[in-house]
């Protein structure tokens, strides 16, 4: 663990950063997160803030983010968590094919939440928005969770931070902590693409980092 300044210009501002390769950081994340604060990282696709999935994990998020009209991104483990937020069961053969074929990857699929995921967790359509990363440190992360909040590291209406240096000092002020990725000079920019599954038909709402062709943008 280690403490780093990262916005050199405000004198006295430190922020902890503690990297995913080393052996103690999972242990250490999962500690700060059950204790209800937020974390800020890398992915494999935009810089992130991830909170419990909890009341009091998405009212933080709203506070961080300066918004409260649209529920987080829940991110999993695998596909085997699915069960917890939709049934799994009713998915028809074309939306499995497709997180089979999307999963790990930076595809945000939306479903039909099951009527006992809290409001907090949906839209107001009654979905629920789901990925599985392929991040090797957030799947070891997530392994001990259910799922976590996610959402990108920018206030609402501000653009996306490309560097952890970008980020609003507000935000890193209200954080627990920042882990990042040692072997990695830059932050992959793009975000996860969207697809609706709540229907009967597949709709793409938002072509990301994972592109029609079925390759990942780099």
């Amino acid at each position: 663990m280690a403490f780093a300044r990262l916005f050199t210009k405000e004198k006295g501002f430190l922020v902890k950063i503690v990297y995913w390769s080393d052996k103690n950081t999972v242990t250490y994340l999962v500690k700060m997160l059950q204790s209800e604060k937020v974390v800020i990282g890398d992915s494999d696709t935009v810089l992130g803030l991830f909170s419990l999935v909890s009341q009091a994990g998405f009212i933080q998020l709203n506070e961080i983010k300066k918004r409260a009209d649209k529920p987080y991104l829940i991110l999993i483990a695998s596909k085997k968590q699915l069960n917890h937020f939709i049934d799994a069961k009713n998915l028809l053969l074309s939306m499995k094919k497709l997180i089979n074929h999307c999963w790990p990857g930076p595809v945000t699929l939306i479903f039909k939440a099951k009527k006992s995921v809290p409001n907090f967790m949906k839209s107001k359509k009654g979905t629920v928005a789901l990925r599985v990363p392929d991040h090797v440190g957030l799947q070891q992360l997530l392994s001990h969770f259910t799922g976590l909040f996610s959402t990108s590291a920018n206030m609402s209406g501000e653009p996306i931070p490309q560097t952890i240096d970008e980020v609003n000092k507000q935000i890193i002020k209200q954080v627990a902590c920042v882990v990042l990725n040692k072997k990695e000079k830059s932050i992959k920019q793009i975000p996860s693409t969207i697809i609706d599954c709540s229907g009967k038909k597949i709709i793409v709402v938002r072509e990301g980092a994972y592109s029609f062709n079925g390759k990942e943008k780099k």
